[in-house]
């Protein structure tokens, strides 16, 4: 019995801290990420006013190489911290009944900490001015911009983890990767998203996490300027599923964190495009991290072609429709 015991001990001891305790692991994450973005702030500023001079024509290249290492470098640990954040949330043992008093405190915790939230309603609703001033009475603590990423993230993360609950096989996120992945290259490009992008931006900024460094314009940085609540939804949907059904959850999230690092670069390839959808590098993150899972039978490949097949054609009728 004493080397049973002393045997699950040992065991036990090399599960990684941040599986064993998800809750701290999550609080942990929380913090470093307000600090990185502070101090990577700091250090941005401080290095833009130092190579000032060097930043003026004639530029110099070794200036511009090394702000731009470092912009990159403060983006690409934040990055990863809110997305270990999303993995930790997932993490936590709840059920169904424990995460929806959840999204609804984290919801509420979201208006607080993004008051613009309550400008919009007051404009929905006729009444902007009321709207208006709720907003400013809440604008009131220091860093709320990176508060509200921090809740934004840990909101999207039991919500997408509280979805995740209609998925009842794991080899199930290949049709729910592909169509959500189709729907959010039509939203972005051609639907609500589009259209909240051109009318109304700071829609899309209240309900995005920016990044907390931004380098100056003589300095192109490939890094995500902001990654919106529905990304970090279905990834914690991915990771939530992989979770569920024993896959692999870690190797998700940091495929995707790969990902990430390289979807900045699609945006040379369309300057113009009012936003870069990023579903679509997260689901082929989720589905290479997961591949060997996704078995089907005869019939359920033949039923995956035919969705697959009308989903297209639906795709190409609402392309020809909005390009008319």
């Amino acid at each position: 019995m004493r080397d049973e015991s002393a045997q699950t001990r040992e065991e036990h001891s090399q599960v990684p801290w941040s599986r064993r305790q998800p809750k701290q692991a999550a609080v942990v994450y929380v913090a470093a990420y307000l600090v990185v973005a502070v101090l990577g702030g700091v250090i941005v500023a401080a290095l833009e006013a130092v190579l000032a001079p060097y930043l003026e024509e004639p530029v110099s290249t070794a200036a511009v190489l090394a702000l731009g290492l470092v912009v990159m470098v403060i983006a690409a640990v934040v990055l990863a911290l809110s997305l270990l954040l999303v993995l930790s949330v997932c993490r936590i043992p709840m059920g169904a009944r424990g995460e929806l008093p959840m999204v609804l405190a984290m919801l509420a915790l979201f208006c607080l900490v993004r008051p613009q939230v309550f400008a919009f309603l007051g404009r929905w609703l006729g009444n902007p001015a009321a709207g208006k001033q709720i907003a400013d009475a809440l604008s009131v603590v220091p860093g709320q911009l990176l508060l509200g990423n921090t809740v934004l993230i840990v909101w999207a993360g039991f919500l997408g983890r509280l979805v995740s609950r209609v998925i009842r096989e794991g080899k199930l996120l290949l049709p729910v990767a592909i169509v959500a992945s189709l729907a959010d290259v039509i939203t972005v490009f051609w639907g609500v998203v589009a259209h909240i992008t051109e009318t109304a931006p700071e829609v899309a900024e209240t309900f995005s996490a920016a990044a907390p460094v931004v380098a100056p314009p003589e300095v192109a940085v490939p890094i995500l300027s902001a990654v919106g609540i529905g990304d970090f939804l279905f990834l914690a949907l991915f990771l939530a599923v992989a979770l569920r059904y024993s896959m692999r959850p870690a190797r998700t999230m940091w495929a995707t964190f790969a990902a990430m690092l390289v979807a900045p670069v699609a945006f040379y390839v369309m300057p113009n495009a009012p936003g870069m959808p990023g579903l679509p590098f997260i689901s082929a993150a989720a589905l290479w991290a997961n591949w060997s899972y996704m078995k089907f039978t005869q019939e359920e490949k033949r039923a995956l072609v035919f969705s697959a097949a009308l989903v297209a054609a639906v795709a190409a009728g609402l392309w020809i429709a909005f390009h008319r």
